[in-house]
């Protein structure tokens, strides 16, 4: 699960210095120079007068000295926490306008996004250093992956030269899948309804990793983790949400996902009359697929999910189409075409194991597509696809989804190209570019320093096992074994050092500069067939794929293993020299969140080895709903006054949980971190708070975001997180240690009788 939080501008001028090495200065740009001097003298200013003020604090009323911290580190932390503080709210009364405020009037959302928030600068931080390594030159020697990584970023830059290629590009693969009806006669029209299959052509799109009606994957399976077996599974949308599709009153969203539909048909030649009509239907269909999946809400019980049985008890329990209907399918044929594609070859029979996950969604699928012609369902089928690909065509059919982001997200202009393609290389060569990153990067104390805070971390999570009086002893053992258990990654995979093991890995890769387009099919391909290929492997537990430049941490629950990237190891979550109040306050309580994400409705279903399983007691099961009850509840009365809807406490009530226990491990561990330590940390300069305070004005001000109105009603109904705002107010809401901390009264907001706590 994934750990989204934000980051504050601010700091980078202050984390600018410390996250690149020496060394680099003389292949700066002159533009580099100069911002970078201009981010020196800020800091400079921000540091003296963050000391001036420490002095002016220096004494308490009663005349006894506060020792303060007068290193350069310890200013530059005061000048991140002071720069987004805002003293004349009442802590006890709106945590997260006073710890935020200041932060949320200078921070103005830019043009190009729906929102702006600490995570997403610091990402644009770690893209701005990923740029600047895939445009250097290559040297002779560079690792032929380094060559092939800056091959594929040119490529995708070079927008000139896919102006010049244009729409050309693309009909060889219109073609391909058999013709795009919407085109008629045109170049990549020429369909044939007599002809139309669409077993051909859903297997022609899964060629390219694409699943629009059936999404079909290999994986490990959760009841024996370490084999693999073959999942069906509901589709997505082409629209971020299924309330746009099924809700009347986004009838705005809908218009919008139809206009782009129709404006790529007429510049790829289609008659926009012709188009009108023929992505009115296309839409019709959308929604009614849309229909008949599940709820987000109904997914979250992975028990309920796994129904495992073989393909031929999948043909009768899921009833084919007879052959007097309009849309032919067999199940049998599907699966053994899936796993025929080229460079795949697994022979496959009807006594092949299937994990079915969304019966209620392929029970009704059939009869769906009976109620519409070939011409439509081919059209959505090939539009999705397409949908996807507009970034790698000329710029007016990028330009396609402004009109579209606009409505949805509340956007006016693009992103800049190189951040996307910057983000395009590390997605698809991830430990490539990650190699550049940690070289340039990394601090290596980090890890140790993260591993310390992890061991930390989990004997206060052991301590609060015991004191839960809604465990049985039987439950508390196994679930002590489980957080004994977790696996800590740090930063980056060892085997990304090693230079034959990183070449091997990307030997099947290529990149062409001149061919874009063409690069971007070969590694849609690669991605899908190895996906495939792994069926009859063990399932490694001990692989680790997600890039470490990424600004992110997650739980695994299959490999119940922890990892933190090298990309959110800097200010605001990590510095070596910054208060540990703020380090246990920032990448502490991520490490916690982590943590708990074991032990969350969804975690919870898994045991220590990562096997879906019922290892709790059903007492205790039912005492935990009860508990996971009071976080829905809670979270699901919070109201976003700009789009006038509440957070949806179900669906966002993992994270939630995860939140509070994080905040809550972490807080311990920092106190027995002093105990052990025998002392208070020194004050910081400017700043009349104890570290107390600071662990959470710190945690509070990893949240500090500002929301388009669009962007907040697409987080609502999409992201399994709350918004930031209230993850702050409700974390606190329910910790004891905060209100004492602040002295906040029993009358206070931030200080409710209620409070809610699971772990």
């Amino acid at each position: 699960m994934r750990y989204e939080f934000g980051d504050s501008q601010a700091e980078l001028a202050a984390s600018t210095l410390s996250f690149t090495k020496g060394g680099k200065w003389s292949r700066r740009t002159s533009l580099e120079k100069v911002l970078i001097v201009l981010g020196v003298l800020l800091v400079l200013g921000l540091v003296a007068l963050a000391i001036a003020l420490g002095y002016a604090v220096a004494y308490k009323k009663d005349s006894d000295v506060l020792e303060i911290c007068d290193s350069k580190e310890c200013a530059q932390a005061a000048a991140r926490i002071l720069s987004s503080l805002d003293m004349s709210v009442n802590p006890c009364e709106n945590f997260y306008d006073f710890a935020c405020g200041a932060w949320r009037r200078r921070n103005v959302i830019p043009e190009d996004r729906s929102g702006i928030n600490v995570f997403g600068i610091l990402r644009d931080e770690v893209e701005v250093i990923m740029k600047y390594l895939l445009e250097v030159e290559n040297r002779a020697s560079d690792l032929s992956v380094f060559k092939t990584v800056r091959d594929m970023y040119r490529s995708c830059v070079n927008e000139d030269l896919i102006e010049k290629r244009n729409i050309s590009v693309a009909i060889p693969l219109l073609e391909e899948l058999g013709g795009w009806p919407v085109l008629g006669n045109q170049s990549g029209g020429n369909w044939n309804e007599s002809t139309f299959d669409l077993i051909q052509l859903l297997v022609g799109l899964k060629n390219y990793g694409y699943s629009p009606l059936i999404r079909m994957y290999v994986f490990s399976d959760v009841k024996e983790s370490n084999k693999r077996i073959i999942y069906l599974d509901q589709p997505g949308y082409g629209i971020s949400s299924r309330s746009y599709l099924v809700e009347p009153k986004y009838e705005d969203r809908r218009q919008a996902y139809k206009k782009m539909a129709v404006s790529m048909a007429v510049y790829f030649g289609a008659n926009l009359s012709v188009a009108e009509t023929d992505m009115q239907r296309v839409l019709e269909f959308e929604i009614a697929i849309a229909n008949i999946t599940m709820k987000p809400e109904d997914r979250r019980d992975n028990e309920k999910l796994y129904n495992k049985m073989s393909v031929y008890d999948l043909s009768k329990n899921i009833t084919e189409p007879s052959t007097s209907d309009r849309i032919q399918f067999n199940w049998l044929h599907y699966i053994e075409s899936v796993m025929n594609l080229p460079n795949v070859s697994i022979p496959i029979n009807d006594s092949e194991p299937v994990v079915v996950r969304a019966p209620p969604y392929f029970q009704k699928m059939f009869a769906v597509f009976q109620m519409y012609d070939k011409r439509t369902i081919a059209n959505y089928l090939v539009w999705r696809m397409m949908q996807t690909m507009n970034f790698n065509l000329p710029k007016r059919f990028k330009d396609l989804s402004i009109d579209y982001d606009e409505v949805v997200y509340g956007t006016s202009t693009p992103r800049a190209r190189w951040r996307d393609c910057a983000g395009y290389v590390n997605g698809q060569m991830g430990m490539a570019v990650g190699r550049l990153f940690i070289e340039e990067t990394f601090d290596e104390a980090a890890k140790s320093s993260a591993l310390a805070m992890i061991r930390d971390i989990r004997e206060a999570f052991d301590e609060i096992l015991q004191e839960l009086d809604w465990l049985d002893n039987k439950t508390r053992t196994v679930a002590e074994e489980k957080a004994s258990a977790i696996r800590g990654w740090i930063g980056y995979p060892d085997v990304l050092t090693n230079d034959t093991i990183l070449e091997s890995v990307y030997e099947s890769v290529t990149a062409n500069r001149d061919t874009h387009f063409e690069n971007n099919l070969n590694n849609l391909q690669r991605s899908a067939v190895g996906g495939l290929n792994n069926l009859r492997e063990e399932f490694n537990k001990n692989v680790w794929t997600t890039p470490p430049a990424t600004v992110n941490a997650f739980y695994h629950s299959l490999l119940n293993v922890i990892m933190f990237p090298a990309g959110i190891l800097q200010p605001p979550f990590y510095a070596r020299d910054q208060p540990k109040s703020m380090n246990y306050g920032g990448i502490g309580v991520v490490i916690g969140h982590e943590i708990t994400h074991g032990f969350d409705d969804v975690g919870r279903q898994y045991d220590k080895d990562g096997d879906l399983q019922q290892w709790w007691t059903n007492d205790v099961i039912d005492r935990f709903k009860m508990k996971a009850q009071c976080i829905i509840d809670q979270y699901g009365s919070y109201l976003l006054p700009e789009a006038n809807m509440t957070l949806n406490g179900i669906n966002t009530q993992g994270e939630n949980i995860a939140d509070n226990g994080g905040l809550k491990q972490s807080f311990r561990a920092y106190r027995r971190w002093v105990e052990k330590r025998g002392k208070e940390e020194l004050r910081l300069p400017g700043l009349n708070y104890n570290h107390n305070q600071l662990f959470f004005i710190n945690f509070a001000q990893l949240f500090c975001e500002n929301l388009r109105q669009q962007e907040g009603i697409d987080r609502i109904l999409t992201d399994p997180h709350s918004l930031g705002r209230f993850r702050v107010i409700g974390t606190l809401q329910n910790s004891r240690e905060f209100a004492e901390t602040f002295g906040c009264k029993k009358t206070d907001y931030m200080n409710p009788n209620k409070k809610c706590n699971v772990w």
